[in-house]
């Protein structure tokens, strides 16, 4: 039976792209397009998005797909299922850091494929909708005993949040994800601003274009394969913003 699930192929061998837009056409899902280069995959989705994207590794253009990928999250959360015959340590890093839904190694057959995406679309489905999403609070001043919170507002709801229990926060194209050890809030300002306008620098810094770390929770930094370890929490490190990073935790 047809359902309005709409799935986007990031694939340069056509063989692979037919084989891929065909198991699509017999589980009954929208075939959303098919494009074999990163600058055509984010025309694309200018226009409208998927809900959920087959991306392969190697393509054509200036980004391969994990860079595309993280392009991609920069602006909207679409879930990606990886597909590629590379399977090296460092390329499965690369991978795991983007956080895909699921990784299938080529060859793989129709059966793998089908399992796969079944498995995830029902995955997808059952989530909430919708996500609460919370507004900093307007008030210019605290009172000093309140500088080391951040107050957001959710309808009628005040939520405190301790800034020292802040592990990290990302990039969610016009809003931030505000990662604590349990909680993941919403929040409606870019992440240039929170980091200009809500973070104290001395203890907040950018590791990417689309991360801020908190200082005080790094354990670890490791410069091969461009991770931050925040214990149980892991988040990428630019090579633009790596040497400000170690400069900033006197490692250099």
């Amino acid at each position: 039976m047809e359902t309005t699930f709409k799935i986007m192929i990031v694939e340069d061998e056509g063989l692979m792209a037919d084989k891929m837009e065909m198991q699509i056409d017999k589980l009954g899902y929208q075939h959303f397009g098919t494009v074999d280069n990163s600058e055509d995959a984010l025309k694309l989705l200018e226009t409208s998005q998927p809900d959920l994207i087959l991306m392969d590794v190697n393509i054509e253009g200036e980004y391969d797909g994990i860079e595309l990928t993280d392009m991609i999250h920069q602006q909207w959360e679409i879930p990606i299922i990886f597909i590629t015959s590379l399977h090296d340590n460092r390329t499965s890093k690369r991978i795991i850091r983007t956080n895909p839904v699921a990784y299938i190694i080529k060859p793989f057959s129709d059966a793998q494929l089908k399992t796969t995406v079944e498995l995830i679309v029902k995955q997808l489905l059952a989530k909430p909708s919708k996500i609460d999403t919370y507004d900093l609070n307007v008030e210019e001043e605290l009172p000093t005993q309140e500088k080391d919170f951040l107050f957001v507002k959710k309808r009628n709801e005040l939520v405190k949040i301790k800034i020292e229990d802040i592990f990290y926060l990302e990039a969610d194209g016009r809003y931030t994800q505000i990662y604590t050890m349990d909680k993941k809030f919403l929040i409606r300002m870019s992440l240039k601003e929170m980091l200009e306008k809500k973070l104290d620098s001395k203890l907040f810094i950018q590791t990417h274009r689309s991360y801020i770390v908190n200082i005080t929770k790094i354990k670890s930094v490791n410069l091969e394969d461009s991770v931050v370890d925040l214990g149980n929490m892991h988040v990428p490190l630019s090579r633009r913003e790596k040497e400000e990073v170690l400069k900033k935790l006197d490692w250099v």
